[in-house]
């Protein structure tokens, strides 16, 4: 009797939801000219599956326990902050089916009625953005991308087009910080222009994407020629191609690189390589020495002491650092740092190195690295996980310097920010990862 009584409700309920959905769709036309539309539903017990067909013919499948867990009510989840509040195991049978499934009169919801008389009332467009894949799509699906996110990758002739933002404009204008930061995760590398030249400028972007990382070095690092150097930066010394921090299990994403005096005499360049692009033209190019660079990891060791006292770091990264699909999540390239590739034996070690020299003369191609000497004011922001920097060499004289503040922020406060600024600005959330592709081995057919 209770269990008829509490399915009467939920239909009474039901009835009730989808009355208010079909006034609030039917309100224009255009209301549903701009939605996703559903066809037919159909579930199977058998299958323990919803199959629902799109008005364009095609059809995706959604197994019941999937629903479930995703209903969006406010009872099972937090929106204010994209929060289960349902927890699965505890309140629901792993083999749950629901007692009826339904699409409302103007095919923009999917409505479930479950055992316990729960109603999920789900958005056709959020199901069309959570459909998953069918096994053959599996088998067949190209996880061939370069990385986990879209990219334009790019060589020399990069330098007439990188990015330009002044730094007021991002400082007080909402659309410029995103085009700033969407740059930064697009093309790895922005050029921050009409900087004050004074104390503070740095904290201050962090300040607005969120919060500068601290380092050992501090919170921001003087970079200029000292007479007793604890790291070839604080030279005039060319300073090669690298990553870095890359003996931080977190290593920083994103460096900010600000000039404040400037040599005038030749030298002193910042060198700038998108490392994804390399990558890729190693991975056409020479595949084995791709395939080892991802595999082995590099041991890599810091020693010394700054401002903030001693340190002695030590880290073990592939120099290519690849997800499980073999797209690129950062390149750890850092020469001065770098102490031995581990678990090489005698016999393996020459190749190892010869997979190296591959790579690093790649980079090192001019055709895939510009050169740009920061005037005072300027604010290189790039990828760390990406764009390697290097410096080319200078002669100090008595009344000439060069001096360059850095700071670091992790791309996870990075991301965030772009993301709230993209919903703000009706551009949507754009530094997602690739759901779409999180396929993992057990789940492919024998």
């Amino acid at each position: 009797m209770i269990s008829m009584w509490r399915t009467g409700l939920a239909y009474l309920r039901l009835s009730n939801t989808l009355t208010g959905v079909q006034h609030r769709g039917l309100g224009t036309a255009s209301f549903l000219l701009n939605k996703l539309l559903m066809k037919s539903v159909e579930h199977s017990p058998e299958q323990k599956m919803v199959s629902i067909t799109w008005q364009n013919g095609t059809s995706n499948r959604y197994p019941y326990i999937y629903l479930r867990d995703n209903c969006q009510c406010t009872e099972c989840f937090f929106e204010e902050s994209s929060q289960r509040l349902l927890d699965i195991v505890k309140d629901v049978d792993v083999n749950v089916k629901p007692n009826k499934v339904e699409i409302s009169d103007d095919q923009t919801k999917l409505s479930i009625i479950w055992p316990d008389g729960h109603i999920s009332l789900l958005d056709a467009e959020w199901l069309f953005q959570k459909r998953l894949s069918e096994e053959t799509e599996s088998e067949t699906k190209s996880c061939e991308g370069v990385t986990t996110r879209k990219v334009t990758l790019w060589g020399s002739e990069f330098k007439d087009h990188v990015p330009h933002m002044k730094f007021e404009d991002i400082l007080n204008d909402e659309e410029v910080q995103f085009n700033w930061l969407n740059s930064l995760y697009r093309y790895g590398i922005a050029l921050v222009t009409d900087t004050p030249v004074q104390e503070g400028q740095l904290e201050k972007l962090g300040n607005l994407v969120g919060y500068l990382r601290m380092t050992a070095y501090g919170k921001t690092i003087l970079v200029s020629t000292r007479l007793k150097a604890n790291s070839v930066a604080y030279t005039s010394h060319t300073l090669p191609l690298h990553s870095d921090l890359p003996y931080y299990e977190c290593k920083p994403g994103i460096q900010l690189l600000f000039c404040w005096e400037q040599i005038p005499t030749k030298g002193g360049a910042n060198t700038l390589v998108d490392s994804f692009h390399v990558a890729q033209q190693l991975k056409k190019e020479d595949p084995h020495a791709y395939n080892l660079l991802t595999k082995t990891h590099v041991l890599f060791r810091h020693s010394g002491a700054d401002i903030l006292g001693e340190y002695d770091f030590e880290g073990a990264r592939p120099l290519l650092e690849v997800d499980h699909h073999g797209r690129l999540l950062r390149c750890n390239h850092n020469e001065g740092t770098r102490q031995c590739f581990l678990g090489v034996p005698a016999n393996k070690t020459q190749e190892m190195y010869e997979a190296y020299y591959s790579l690093t003369k790649r980079l090192k191609d001019p055709k895939n690295m510009f050169v740009h000497k920061l005037s005072p004011g300027e604010i290189v922001v790039f990828d760390n996980d990406r764009v390697l920097h290097g410096r080319t060499g200078y002669t100090l004289t008595e009344n000439v310097g060069r001096c360059l503040e850095s700071a670091y922020i992790d791309w996870d406060v990075a991301r965030s920010k772009l993301n709230v600024l993209g919903k703000k600005l009706n551009k949507g959330p754009v530094a997602r990862m690739d759901s779409t592709l999180s396929v993992t081995h057990p789940w492919t057919a024998a």
